[in-house]
């Protein structure tokens, strides 16, 4: 019986993922938000800028990180297959799940600084977030391939 390979359709779902939340979280806050909500997210906006910067920071460390798990996870995951269930297709569905947990790494930062934008935060610290997230993710998408051999 011939394995499947993971649809490429989730792989780019998982890398757009941190820029779509951002997208989403906007549409929807200028759909169902009160006018006068825009009054307190500048009342927060001192206090959470910071914090979103402060996730901006872990998002990037984490970004780097992911890196570092995901080559360590695959390659343990991957010294456990019995050598009659080693084959290339295998090993890539391995690799792609180990993808899809190592990216949540950076992005769970990234989605929290999208939350302190929805309530005040400035738009640049999520942005460096979202950026840093989106170079880390699709750094481990463009090794899932090679990891996989």
């Amino acid at each position: 019986m011939a394995e499947k390979r993971p649809s490429t359709t989730l792989l780019w779902l998982t890398i757009v993922a941190a820029p779509g939340a951002l997208g989403l979280e906007t549409g929807l806050r200028l759909l169902l938000f009160p006018d006068d909500f825009q009054l307190i997210r500048e009342f927060l906006n001192p206090m959470l800028t910071p914090v979103a910067w402060g996730f901006a920071v872990v998002a990037g460390l984490g970004a780097a990180l992911g890196l570092v798990i995901q080559r360590r996870l695959i390659e343990k995951r991957i010294a456990k297959l019995p050598a009659e269930h080693s084959t290339r297709e295998r090993r890539f569905q391995i690799a792609f799940g180990v993808f899809l947990l190592t990216t949540a790494i950076p992005q769970i930062p990234s989605i929290f600084s999208t939350f302190c934008f929805t309530f005040g935060a400035s738009i640049v610290p999520v942005i460096v977030s979202i950026t840093l997230t989106s170079v880390g993710v699709v750094g481990q998408a463009l090794r899932v391939p090679k990891l996989a051999d």
